[in-house]
C-alpha cells in the first residue's frame, strides 16, 4: 500500500470520525427527556464513532474506510430523521434544524473523501471555493450559535461573535458568485486570490476567539449554556479549513492539529 495513500486516509478517518462524534454527543446533550429513542440511538452512534475512531491508527485502512462509510450513511439518516422531525414540530431538541443541516453538510464531505479512499485513491484536491463554500456558512453557523448560547448580559462577547457571522456570511455570497465565474474555465484571478487570504486570515481571528470562549467557559468566568467542547469541535474544523485551503490556494500550512484529542471537560 502507498504511504502516502496510508497517512492522508488515516488524517482523514481520525479528523472525520473524531467530529463525527462530536456531532453524537451534541444531538445526545441537546434532546429533551422525554425523546427516549432518539437519546438510545445518538448514544450508539457515540460508541460506534468512538470505537471506530480508537481503531483509526491500526484497523487495515480499506476495511476502516468500509466500516466507516456504513455507520456514516446510518448517521446522515438519523439527522435527516431529525431534521424531519423538527420541520414539523414532532421532536423536542434544543438544536436547531440549520445547526443540524450543518452536520449532515460536514458528514456529506466525509462521505465524498470516503468514496476515493474506498478504492485506494488519494481524495483530489478540490478547487478552494469548494472548501469556502462549505467552511464559511459553517462557520457563520458557529458564530451563531456562540451568540445565541451566551448569556444576554456578555454585550461585548455577543457582539463579536455577530461580528464574526456577519463576516462569514458576506465571504459565503462572494464565494457563491465566485464559484459561477469559474464557468469561464479560469480557474484563478485576483480577486480569488485577495479573498483566499482574507478568508485565512478571518478564520485565523476567529481560532483565537474560539480559545479565548473555551477558556473562559472551562474556567466560569463566561456566563451562558456554550459548551467548551463545542469551541474545541468548532476550532478543530475552522484548522482543517486552514489546512485543506493552504493545499488548494497555496497558502501556508496552519500551525495546528485538527485531529488531536477532543477536549475531555
Amino acid at each position: 500500500m502507498n504511504d502516502v495513500f496510508e497517512k492522508t486516509a488515516r488524517f482523514e478517518h481520525r479528523f472525520w470520525l473524531q467530529i463525527l462524534g462530536d456531532h453524537s454527543r451534541f444531538i445526545y446533550e441537546a434532546l429533551a427527556p422525554i425523546q427516549k429513542v432518539e437519546i438510545e440511538q445518538a448514544s450508539n452512534f457515540i460508541q460506534v464513532f468512538d470505537t471506530l475512531l480508537e481503531n483509526a491508527s491500526s484497523t487495515d485502512v480499506i476495511q476502516l474506510t468500509v466500516q466507516a462509510e456504513t455507520e456514516v450513511i446510518k448517521l446522515r439518516e438519523f439527522k435527516f430523521e431529525l431534521i424531519r422531525k423538527h420541520l414539523i414540530g414532532k421532536i423536542k431538541i434544543h438544536l436547531s434544524p440549520t445547526f443540524l443541516n450543518h452536520m449532515v453538510n460536514e458528514l456529506e464531505e466525509y462521505l465524498r473523501i470516503l468514496k476515493h479512499l474506498k478504492t485506494g485513491q488519494v481524495p483530489p484536491v478540490y478547487h478552494e471555493l469548494h472548501h469556502h463554500l462549505l467552511w464559511l456558512s459553517d462557520a457563520a453557523g458557529h458564530s451563531e450559535a456562540i451568540s445565541s448560547n451566551l448569556d444576554g448580559v456578555e454585550k461585548k462577547l455577543r457582539d463579536k461573535s455577530n461580528t464574526f457571522k456577519k463576516g462569514f456570511e458576506a465571504f459565503y455570497l462572494k464565494a457563491v458568485e465566485m464559484a459561477g465565474y469559474l464557468r469561464t474555465n479560469l480557474t484563478v484571478f485576483p480577486a480569488l486570490s485577495k479573498m483566499n487570504v482574507d478568508a485565512e486570515l478571518e478564520i485565523k481571528l476567529f481560532k483565537n476567539f474560539l480559545h479565548e470562549i473555551e477558556e473562559l467557559e472551562l474556567s466560569n468566568q463566561a456566563l451562558g449554556t456554550f459548551a467548551p467542547l463545542m469551541a474545541d469541535h468548532m476550532s478543530r474544523e475552522e484548522c482543517y479549513y486552514l489546512m485543506k485551503l493552504a493545499e488548494s490556494a497555496n497558502l501556508d500550512s496552519p500551525n495546528c492539529d485538527p485531529t488531536k484529542p477532543r477536549l475531555k471537560a
